[in-house]
């Protein structure tokens, strides 16, 4: 077993496991790799209790103060959040079809 790292001052880390890594390769090159995007499995999230809601159910966006990186080098800060509730895709689902496209 690895102990990660961690950065002390963060608030919430998170411990992945490599799932699979893409190169990107640039516009019209067959082999100019310029990024490369990462994607992990989340093993274990380690969170301060100073961040979370006060029955701890989740973190709270006011006291977390996340950081989003939008592109280049701009970022946001973000300061708040709204509930959006998902449509039931049971409801949302079109009618089968024959195949003459008759219900």
């Amino acid at each position: 077993s690895v102990k990660p790292g961690r950065v002390k001052e963060s608030a919430v880390g998170l411990e992945c496991e490599l799932y699979q890594s893409i190169d990107i390769k640039a516009p019209g090159s067959d082999d100019e790799v310029t990024h490369t995007l990462v994607l992990g499995l989340i093993k274990q999230i380690h969170v301060r209790r100073a961040v979370l809601t006060t029955d701890g159910s989740a973190a709270d966006p006011a006291k977390l103060r996340a950081v989003a990186r939008l592109g280049g080098s701009t970022y946001a800060q973000v300061l708040g959040g709204f509930d959006l509730p998902r449509p039931s895709w049971a409801t949302r689902r079109p009618a089968k079809t024959d195949s003459a496209g008759k219900p």
